[in-house]
């Protein structure tokens, strides 16, 4: 295998398989025979984003009702497998997933994935070494999975009458996650109660100007020292991701900030790479001083953009309560009524024009009084 010198094949590497010829053999319909003279080379990386689009459309995992003593729809009569299935491998994004670690029959440790899919709850063996590898040291018990995950599914041969379902691979993707709030005037005791209550570690401030004449708590320095004291990260990005840009070309003829050139500028991009590296170590809010996210540029610019890195934002609202990214696009085409103005629409465009039209709202402009 021709590969990085020093590595092994990584997860999410394509490589090319020289193949000699396809062996279809009943249900098993992607059976190939591998040319073993010639060497497997990589290709390429595939993109995290791709993988949904791999995802297989199916309602349910090939022929559900038939369970074995430790499983949940795990198994298909072999001669119902010959009338119903036409293919032994899925690829599928879950719900839910819970790995369940138990002592199992003429095995030290059995290692099941229980997971729910379109509203249905199953429970198969799990056959991906490095999952076994990772858990067969661990106490019984169940392990449930936060991240997201893909699971490659795969039908086995007949044993007993039956074809078992096994998840043969499980992908873990760390979701990027993302807060944000506006301190309104909120005292700084209820402001720091919801930062703790969300377990925040870094508040990255993105208001252009980091001062508040009525609310003199979150003025920099003060905000700063405060953070300092209860060991809270802080860092003003205002230069970078602030909505009053200091770049004369991101104003129009009438002086107001237009986003789309914003997000294109080096500035605001440097301060996307500062969010992404900050990720890493810290659990982060964005922070402006907009109470309703609807009305902010942290929500209709940045997490705009963030949106389309796969990340997961949540918005911190004035009781604490969390509206996600999705929610709050919602809740914005209701406001605006977008989903009324054009039939000819698909909701993605719907929601994009939700985001320009929120944008051209809410840009700031230079002859707004601070």
């Amino acid at each position: 295998m021709i590969l990085e010198k020093g590595k092994g094949p990584q997860l999410l590497d394509v490589i090319s398989v020289p193949l000699l010829s396809h062996q279809s053999h009943e249900y098993q319909t992607e059976n190939y025979l591998i040319d073993n003279h010639q060497s497997w080379v990589k290709k390429s990386v595939l993109p995290v984003k791709l993988l949904s689009h791999l995802c297989d459309s199916v309602e349910s995992i090939w022929v559900n009702g038939y369970h074995s003593s430790q499983g949940n729809n795990d198994k298909i009569p072999a001669k119902l497998v010959k009338d119903e299935v036409d293919t032994s491998l899925l690829f599928i994004q879950p719900d839910s997933l819970t790995i369940c670690v138990s002592t199992g029959y003429r095995v030290d440790k059995k290692i099941q994935a229980h997971f729910i899919y379109h509203q249905q709850e199953y429970k198969f063996s799990v056959t991906d070494l490095t999952v076994e590898k990772h858990y067969e040291n661990q106490p019984n018990g169940d392990y449930p999975i936060t991240d997201k995950v893909y699971l490659c599914l795969s039908l086995s041969e007949p044993f007993e009458d039956d074809c078992y379902k096994l998840v043969a691979g499980i992908i873990f993707l760390k979701t990027k996650e993302i807060y944000t709030l506006g301190h309104s005037n909120h005292s700084i005791d209820d402001f720091l109660n919801l930062l703790k209550k969300h377990n925040i570690t870094a508040l990255c401030d993105v208001r252009s100007h980091p001062h508040s004449k009525y609310n003199p708590q979150f003025n920099y320095e003060a905000l700063k020292q405060t953070l300092k004291n209860n060991r809270i990260a802080y860092v003003f990005l205002g230069k970078e991701l602030g909505a009053r840009s200091q770049d004369a070309s991101c104003y129009n003829d009438e002086g107001k900030v237009q986003y789309a050139r914003l997000l294109q500028t080096d500035s605001f991009k440097a301060g996307i790479n500062r969010l992404n590296k900050g990720m890493e170590s810290y659990r982060i809010a964005l922070m402006c001083s907009e109470k309703d996210p609807i009305n902010c540029h942290r929500t209709i610019l940045i997490c705009r953009h963030l949106r389309a890195d796969d990340m997961e934002i949540k918005h911190i609202l004035e009781d604490g309560s969390i509206e996600t990214q999705l929610l709050m696009e919602q809740r914005l085409m209701e406001v605006l009524s977008v989903s009324k103005q054009d039939l000819f629409l698909n909701p993605k465009q719907l929601i994009e024009r939700a985001y320009d039209m929120q944008g051209e709202k809410i840009a700031y402009t230079e002859s707004t009084t601070d």
